[in-house]
């Protein structure tokens, strides 16, 4: 009988309003929506992003500390029977608050998005980089990297690069990074191991100054993409063109109401496996958006579910559609909603998981 865990990412360094447990593991019933203690993992600091590879079953973790010039990835292998961890390899992230950890389309290659809030001073300072994983999981020293900002760039600006994440084209061709602090998607070539990052053939999608692009998200499809801007508030529809490599912005929303004059940032973003509804989460409206998606790929608003927490940094909607699961970071812990497969709404099951700084949360079926 498979079982499904949820790997949760804490922070446990100078946390605040409490200490986490570095990585938990919980046991998921996919037919209630509970959740019960597997493991913890706690021999690592502040893993504040997970990715996981499911067939080879091994979990990935970025260390996100800003005071440190360098900051970690960290592989493990999965226990099937209960989800514990056990510790592989680590590898310096060559620069600064990693924030994202996005695999190519084979699972062989992992790059690493740096968010990079020190200033550059000795830094290596690298926007992105780029690891390959050896066949026991372990992770390669990194063989590509890349700066959005200051004398090495690629790019080169005067604007201060905030790399958020990178995500592999269906075709596996390019890589999609979003730099929040250069308002830019920047487009390169998906290097073999060995080679040095370059830009593809259209470099990158320019967005409004101060929009701040966070998360990239394909539609199953693949000729759609959409990205939850964190500063302006709002998601933009992507046309993809594979053979030029580009994004092209189609449409875009506010994740917010109108009447709302508080301050707000957003930070995830979803497509439902179906292809049917988008979702994106607010922190200060504290709530998850709710979009239905047009057969054009187009998006048009449903309404707000409030997150029943402060700060909802993460969600993932689980293996089987009919849960959706809501790290809210600054208190409430993980909430747990019944999901409508047909209509795309949330509902609140009143079930909680009582942690004090969940970041991150990735499903394993095993």
């Amino acid at each position: 009988m498979p079982k499904t865990f949820a790997f949760v990412g804490n922070l446990n360094r100078n946390a605040l309003p409490g200490q986490g447990k570095g990585i938990s593991v919980y046991q998921f019933d996919t037919e209630t929506g509970d959740l019960a203690l597997a493991s913890e993992y706690l021999a690592i600091d502040n893993p504040g992003y997970l990715a996981i590879d499911e067939q080879r079953k091994r979990l990935y973790a970025a260390v996100e500390i800003p005071e440190w010039n360098e900051n970690l990835v960290a592989a493990f292998d999965v226990d099937p029977e209960n989800g514990a961890l056990s510790y592989i390899n680590m590898q310096s992230t060559l620069g600064n608050t990693t924030c994202h950890l996005g695999f190519d389309q084979t699972g062989e290659k992992i790059f690493a998005s740096n968010y990079t809030v020190a200033p550059l001073g000795e830094r290596p300072g690298n926007a992105i980089v780029a690891f390959s994983i050896r066949n026991d999981g372990a992770i390669d020293p990194a063989f590509a990297a890349a700066c959005h900002e200051g004398p090495n760039a690629i790019l080169p600006t005067k604007k201060r690069q905030h790399g958020h994440c990178a995500v592999a084209s269906p075709d596996n061709r390019t890589l999609f990074v979003c730099d929040l602090g250069l308002d830019q998607i920047l487009a390169y070539e998906i290097p073999k191991h060995g080679e040095k990052l370059k830009l593809a053939a259209t470099p990158f999608t320019q967005f409004p100054e101060g929009a701040g692009p966070r998360h990239l998200a394909f539609h199953p499809n693949g000729k759609i993409a959409y990205v939850i801007n964190e500063l302006n508030c709002t998601i933009s529809v992507l046309d993809y063109d594979a053979e030029k490599a580009s994004l092209t912005i189609l449409q875009t929303l506010p994740t917010i109401p109108d009447d709302f004059t508080e301050t707000n940032t957003c930070a995830e973003i979803a497509v439902s496996a179906d292809g049917r509804f988008l979702y994106g989460s607010n922190r200060g409206h504290h709530s998850i958006v709710t979009y239905s998606i047009e057969d054009s790929g187009k998006i048009s608003l449903i309404g707000w579910t409030p997150s029943q927490g402060i700060g909802p940094r993460n969600f993932i909607i689980d293996p089987s559609g009919k849960f959706m699961l809501v790290s809210n970071q600054k208190g409430g812990g993980i909430a747990v909603f019944r999901r409508d497969i047909e209509t795309g709404a949330l509902e609140d099951t009143g079930k909680r998981v009582d942690l004090p700084t969940p970041m991150r949360i990735v499903f394993g079926t095993f």
